[in-house]
């Protein structure tokens, strides 16, 4: 929303649109705090992979958008995801109703 103008999430399962690939992300939908207590248990040491598009990324400025928007309601995430599907059309501006249906 804040950078494409649009409201959209990458899938569990996201077949690319340029390309011939399909990227599977089997945990996705897993809270990164139960990963990360979960690779505590299990004694897992972080991998270090150095993506060449990290830097250029605004994940870290995004996790604490969200991270301020669950101060506010600790069920903001699961609100924003639920949302995806939850869309009532009656209450947007007529041109938007058009583009949707």
């Amino acid at each position: 929303m804040t950078y494409q103008g649009a409201f959209s999430t990458m899938p569990p399962k996201l077949v690319m649109r340029k390309f011939d690939m399909t990227i599977i992300r089997p945990m996705c939908l897993i809270h990164e705090s139960d990963l990360l207590e979960l690779a505590e248990i299990r004694s897992y040491k972080k991998q270090v992979k150095n993506c060449p598009y990290e830097s250029g990324s605004s994940r870290s400025d995004m996790k604490g958008v969200l991270k301020q928007l669950e101060s506010m309601n600790p069920e903001a995430r699961y609100s924003l995801w639920g949302s995806m599907t939850n869309i009532q059309t009656d209450l947007l501006p007529d041109a938007m109703k058009e583009s949707i249906l």
